[in-house]
């Protein structure tokens, strides 16, 4: 070959070359404008989904975009509990009977699998995979992927994408799609599930709050200032309701019933059975002036319900108070002692009646009958005013509490709640001893 024609091979490769390199740069140049555009796609696709609140609304959304951006053909999207289960989910041409009807060799199917391993699936050739196999004759599944969504490092959910549209199965790039897209999704699901908890703890604290003031307004005014007696009283919950409650009963112009009453336990539940129990005082105080049938009466009444009650049960005081006869008759239902301060200084216990009320049917309870006399003071309370501590862990207990009203029993009725309030908030240092608390003090002013 002469000289002359080895050059013109050379110039001929040099063209091809360049036509080669410039062919491979637009393919390139190609390549890399269609994942720009995909890119620009997913981060607009994430944006829209992370901006939906309503889970119900970002499933479709995750679902018709996913399958558009890698070309498959069907899809379904679902939601996992704590414990796998399915709470949720959005099939775009797959029913949940075909992807349950795909199956691993340890019988696990796809939904199952990647909760337990957290693990990403990808099958290239559904007919010829060696793992995983179809048991539906209605399912024309070719390829498949399927990956997890994590929200806080906990499974949330996963999405399940299969047949490829333009090519045999799926690719590096669908995947890096798939993954991207199911990051968007997850958190969106996540804020999703914490505005939920956001409406449902306000929506209830707004219910607890309204059960609060029914509760509130199931007692009676915390001043009541008859002609021949004054109450003060003070009620306060350790949460938004609670099981103490007290009442007071006009039964005619001379006859009244003083009652405080709590339930072993706090919050909601207790709240219903303190209205329960009041419901029923009520009702048998109109029915007998025996204080011991009223309470016994109360007992079968709780002891009936007993399995609703589910192991709690009420202390109460009852007093009676007959302004024609002169009159103070009183029971005790395993309820802290009430106590009674005379004009001359001396105080008498109310603790004479019976076990608490609500477990044991058939239980008989005793009345405690002491003179009326004008000057006296009935002070009765529940445990929370004097189980609490102060700031070096001392409880005040009942004989602190004693000690209380010894010292105090002669001051106006509304300066004696006051003092006492002001008190026991210097032992409110522990949160774990804070218990419902009530009190009531009666001055019984003439007969």
């Amino acid at each position: 070959m002469t000289n002359e024609m080895k050059e013109q091979v050379f110039v001929e490769n040099q063209l091809h070359s360049e036509i080669f390199f410039k062919d491979r740069i637009a393919e390139l140049e190609d390549k890399i404008a269609e994942q720009a555009n995909k890119f620009s796609d997913i981060s607009t696709i994430g944006t829209v989904i992370t901006s939906i609140i309503e889970l119900e609304k970002i499933l479709p959304v995750v679902m018709e975009s996913l399958l558009s951006i890698i070309n498959a053909e069907v899809g379904r999207m679902v939601i996992f509990s704590d414990t796998g289960k399915v709470t949720s989910s959005i099939s775009w041409g797959i029913s949940e009977e075909i992807t349950d009807s795909i199956i691993n060799n340890e019988g696990m199917n796809i939904g199952s699998y990647i909760f337990k391993t957290r693990e990403m699936l990808e099958i290239y050739d559904m007919a010829s995979d060696r793992h995983w196999r179809v048991e539906s004759e209605y399912a024309h599944i070719k390829s498949l992927m399927a990956l997890p969504l994590f929200a806080r490092n906990q499974i949330v959910g996963a999405i399940i994408v299969a047949n490829k549209i333009n090519g045999p199965h799926f690719d590096g790039d669908d995947f890096f799609s798939l993954e991207m897209i199911a990051r968007f999704a997850a958190v969106a699901i996540e804020n999703s599930n914490l505005h939920a908890r956001a409406v449902a703890q306000q929506k209830m604290e707004t219910d607890l709050e309204i059960a609060r003031q029914l509760q509130k307004a199931l007692m009676p005014d915390n001043v009541m200032d008859f002609d021949r007696m004054k109450i003060n009283a003070f009620n306060s919950m350790a949460m938004q309701v609670g099981g103490d409650f007290y009442d007071v009963v006009k039964l005619t112009s001379d006859k009244f019933i003083l009652i405080v009453a709590d339930v072993s336990n706090k919050g909601f539940p207790a709240s219903l059975l303190m209205s329960s129990a009041r419901s029923l005082f009520r009702a048998y105080v109109n029915e007998t002036d025996s204080l011991s049938e009223v309470m016994a009466n109360v007992n079968e009444q709780l002891c009936n319900d007993s399995a609703m009650l589910k192991g709690m049960f009420v202390t109460a005081i009852m007093v009676y108070l007959d302004f024609k006869t002169g009159i103070l008759k009183a029971v005790n239902a395993g309820h802290p002692p009430g106590w009674v301060s005379l004009p001359d200084g001396t105080i008498q216990n109310l603790k004479s009646g019976g076990p608490f009320i609500g477990q044991f049917p058939g239980m008989k309870y005793v009345e405690q009958t002491i003179p009326l006399i004008p000057g006296s003071r009935i002070f009765i309370y529940t445990d929370g005013a004097f189980e609490c501590v102060d700031n070096s862990g001392k409880m005040l207990g009942l004989r602190g509490l004693r000690d209380f009203f010894e010292k105090n029993h002669r001051l106006p009725t509304e300066t004696f709640i006051d003092k006492l309030t002001a008190m026991l908030d210097n032992y409110s240092a522990d949160p774990d001893w804070i218990d419902d608390t009530t009190y009531l003090l009666a001055e019984i002013k003439r007969l």
